[in-house]
């Protein structure tokens, strides 16, 4: 389909007729012209060479893909602040549940589990860095200091967990879980731009 619509649109651009018919030249210079699209003589050499060069010319820039639908036509990836926030969403879901399983199966939990807890929240850490550049985005001053103390808040805390998930303290993980996810939630507050008045 992509090859028959540049074959027209070479073919188009090599006739020499239908861009006369727009076109403010006298009637002898017209009656020319069909003249030698019926009979061609030499000038309408140069004029084939010229467009058959300009039509190729076009069917290669129509042909090959614009760089900047690439990553789009593939449908893989997000645009760098999409993924970043929905990184941090996922994380906050993520961590939700690893504290729902701590505190309910936490005798259930062999030192192996404990310790991909203790993996996660290096994520969770991470997270925080996602967090401070969807934070650079913020307009409102107010807004994106109070943002940015969350962030602070929210690593200090991934890291005050390390010591409850070592000692495989399931009440002292779960509540530094809570405060966490007060935190994200706190953040997500900070991105509305909605007055309180709707």
């Amino acid at each position: 389909m992509k090859n028959v619509s540049i074959a027209i649109a070479v073919a188009a651009l090599s006739s020499p007729l239908p861009s006369l018919a727009f076109s403010a030249r006298s009637q002898h210079s017209v009656a020319r012209t069909r003249l030698n699209a019926v009979a061609p003589a030499e000038g309408s050499r140069r004029n084939f060479v010229s467009s058959s060069i300009a039509g190729a010319g076009l069917a290669v820039w129509i042909s090959s893909p614009s760089p900047s639908l690439a990553d789009v036509s593939d449908g893989n990836s997000l645009p760098q602040g999409a993924a970043q926030f929905s990184r941090v969403i996922k994380v906050r879901s993520q961590l939700k549940s690893v504290a729902k399983r701590v505190a309910e199966q936490s005798s259930e939990m062999d030192n192996k589990e404990w310790d991909k807890i203790d993996e996660y929240l290096r994520t969770v850490y991470s997270a925080g860095n996602d967090m401070k550049e969807i934070s650079k985005g913020m307009t409102d001053p107010s807004k994106k200091a109070k943002a940015e103390e969350d962030v602070k808040l929210l690593q200090g805390l991934v890291q005050a967990a390390q010591k409850p998930v070592s000692k495989k303290d399931a009440a002292g993980f779960g509540a530094i879980a809570n405060k966490a996810d007060s935190l994200f939630e706190d953040f997500f507050d900070q991105l509305r731009d909605v007055p309180d008045e709707l």
